[in-house]
């Protein structure tokens, strides 16, 4: 079980992409290719209890240089924090470090539920029975993704990984994402996602 979780003014939601859906093969890399004890074995998601009042604002903020200090996500404050176990050797690259595609996926997992919490629509609807059918999923996309690796996350261990929605402007959601590990912001991200219109049923 993570530690130091659920913290104070967060609840746990299903994390969605970590459920297989045989039917359409959606999220198959997430929710098994790295889910096995020597990979991902663990994977919590919490949302904040009191999310940011609406109307969000239209622009982003502007993305800081790449050789600035990056500026914390805290705890509470992240819109949600998904804490992770990350195992060895299936998520090294260099030996007991993180692959960076893997931390890049984990930041792309962990946006698109943030986004869910401000953009409803592009969530699951109907009843999911765990075998891949009966779901109605509207359709969002990352179309822009600038990840900055500051240092190296060690394996075994644990992550976490903090979202904050910044802006959204009809369809367009702009969102920042930070790995952490041991207090240390090892990964930061920013993000511009595209919601298109929902799809029909995939049964």
């Amino acid at each position: 079980m993570p530690t130091n979780y659920p913290k104070l003014g967060y609840t746990e939601i299903p994390t969605y992409s970590r459920h297989p859906k045989p039917a359409t093969g959606e999220d198959g890399f997430f929710a098994q290719t790295i889910s096995s004890p020597i990979t991902i074995p663990l994977v919590r998601t919490y949302k904040l209890t009191h999310l940011q009042s609406l109307p969000l604002p239209s622009q982003p903020p502007p993305w800081p240089s790449p050789t600035s200090p990056p500026e914390p996500i805290p705890v509470p404050g992240a819109d949600l924090v998904m804490v992770l176990q990350l195992a060895s050797p299936g998520v090294c690259g260099h030996p007991d470090t993180a692959h960076g595609g893997v931390l890049a996926t984990v930041i792309d997992e962990a946006m698109s539920l943030g986004v869910t919490l401000y953009a409803p629509e592009a969530g699951e609807s109907g009843e999911d029975t765990g075998g891949g059918g009966g779901r109605i999923r509207s359709k969002m996309f990352t179309a822009q993704l600038d990840v900055r690796f500051k240092r190296p996350v060690a394996v075994p261990g644990e992550i976490e990984g903090r979202v904050r929605i910044l802006a959204k402007q009809g369809k367009k959601v702009w969102v920042r994402a930070q790995v952490v590990q041991e207090d240390e912001i090892m990964v930061d991200a920013m993000a511009f996602w595209l919601l298109t219109s929902p799809a029909k049923s995939v049964l």
